[in-house]
């Protein structure tokens, strides 16, 4: 009961996921397509040819490998029982030239959320998965569709034959176009020169600049940019006067606080004032002050300034023993 629980739970996630990733490829689109190349991009290998761009418009990695893209439509209504990707990759083999069947296992091929992917339509398959087996032909009317792997009509554009060498037919913005009966809206596509900012040829880039209304606004008021350097200069200052106030601050409080800290200093002693002498001395007084002088006067027994030893002849040092040097004998 357990493993079947498991196995439902599997079968369960793996539709979810197979579901997501089918929702995820329904909203790409063809975005900007030049047909005859001159001077613009150059792919790996150096060369400038055709180039197709898909824009990813939702918010997920969307994975293109197994997908097909066409130069004509392909009429799926009878398959004779086959399954569309069966019949679509068998058709692929046969006709490179009218079908390009994105490989598998090539990281390219994954477009992260709100990207670009550019195709080359060069048809040099060998040089990588982002080369249709088919080319571009200038000057005619090109058609390119866009199928699931499931046979499902994803988005397709047809390019004008009048479109001018080095420019591009793109959408106004990145991924607004809609399938109208299988048609594409032709209102949301224009023709881009590079001439300007509007008509810019952004391959692997946004079709339209991401315009911050905020900054718009503030670019009108203060064209120069004095109003942004008089406030950015008054931030700093202001921020440095209050850094001042508040070291000052803390420089009194740290005063204060040593203050009633400190231990209070007692009160240095009074000095007690010298008596007076009594000038009357007695004799004896006197004859006491002299023995004492004369004995501190001539405290040594020999010479003044001379310590006086009781010399021990009983030392070492007056051995004359210890004094003689012994020879050794030859």
């Amino acid at each position: 009961m357990v493993m079947k629980k498991g196995i439902i739970l599997t079968l369960l996630v793996a539709a979810f996921g197979l579901l997501a990733t089918a929702q995820g490829r329904m909203e790409l689109r063809f975005n900007e397509v030049m047909v005859q190349n001159d001077s613009n991009l150059v792919d790996q290998t150096g060369h400038r040819t055709a180039w197709v761009e898909v824009f990813n418009r939702s918010y997920g990695t969307v994975g293109m490998e197994q997908m097909f893209i066409s130069n004509q439509p392909m009429d799926l209504s009878n398959l004779n029982g086959k399954k569309p990707k069966d019949y679509l990759n068998e058709y692929a083999a046969a006709h490179p030239d009218v079908l390009y069947e994105i490989p598998r296992g090539d990281v390219a091929t994954k477009v992260a959320p709100r990207t670009h992917i550019v195709f080359f339509a060069d048809g040099e398959s060998a040089q990588g998965a982002l080369h249709f087996t088919f080319k571009l032909n200038p000057g005619v009317e090109n058609n390119l569709y866009l199928y699931d792997v499931n046979g499902d009509l994803v988005d397709m554009v047809t390019i004008p034959a009048n479109l001018p060498s080095n420019q591009t037919f793109a959408l106004k913005a990145d991924g607004i176009s809609e399938l109208v009966d299988g048609k594409m809206d032709a209102t949301a596509w224009s023709l881009r020169d590079g001439s300007k900012d509007d008509t810019a040829i952004t391959p692997g880039k946004y079709n339209q600049r991401v315009v911050n209304e905020n900054i718009e606004k503030f670019h009108q008021e203060d064209p120069h940019g004095f109003i942004i350097a008089l406030v950015a200069m008054g931030i700093v200052f202001s921020t440095l006067l209050m850094l001042s106030i508040l070291f000052y601050l803390f420089g009194k409080a740290n005063k204060a606080a040593n203050k009633e800290d400190k231990p209070a200093v007692a009160a240095p002693a009074q000095i007690a004032e010298p008596q007076p002498v009594a000038t009357g001395t007695s004799d004896e007084a006197m004859a006491a002050i002299c023995m004492a002088l004369y004995q501190h006067f001539n405290s040594h027994d020999e010479e003044s300034g001379v310590l006086t030893f009781d010399r021990n002849a009983n030392t070492a040092w007056s051995d004359k023993n210890s004094l003689m040097r012994v020879l050794p004998r030859k």
